[in-house]
């Protein structure tokens, strides 16, 4: 079997993404605001959650900081190699949890040696169509021979 040619893209730092988090933290604070809690204990919660969203903005948003993936290559039998903001690069497995959608994709994987699972968020402002059309394709229709086992036979 040839596997198609691998994916290797570079992520863009993305403008939906940030609303989307900024609009997430902001409903959470309105919630807990809500909530029959000590002033304090509120004034707290809203300032983990802040804390929480500038973080995930600048990490996941902006593709800034050392722990942001900023490239990432996605082979036929779904081995993934992310490089990160310092320069590292990780070599993993693509698990069946990931979510391929035409607006929204999640690519979840498991670096090799480790036991945590990551997931990057994939958005369509973050790359370029074409890109993103044949990540999508490959995510979806991709096979892992240790998870999937052998192809049935197409004859």
């Amino acid at each position: 079997m040839r596997w198609p040619p691998p994916v290797r893209v570079s992520l863009a730092p993305s403008i939906a993404a940030a609303m989307l988090i900024a609009l997430l933290a902001l409903a959470t604070c309105v919630i807990v605001s809500r909530l029959p809690l000590d002033a304090a204990a509120t004034a707290m919660i809203v300032v983990a959650i802040g804390v929480w969203a500038i973080d995930r903005i600048h990490v996941v948003a902006l593709r800034r900081g050392p722990r942001a993936v900023r490239r990432l290559e996605l082979r036929g039998d779904l081995t993934l190699v992310v490089v990160t903001g310092n320069g590292t690069a990780h070599a993993g497995r693509v698990h069946r949890d990931s979510y391929v959608g035409a607006r929204l994709s999640t690519i979840v994987w498991r670096p090799y040696g480790r036991w945590r699972r990551r997931a990057i968020l994939l958005l369509p402002d973050m790359l370029a169509a074409d890109d993103f059309r044949r990540l999508r394709v490959l995510l979806r229709y991709g096979r892992s021979d240790v998870t999937h086992g052998e192809p049935a036979s197409h004859a």
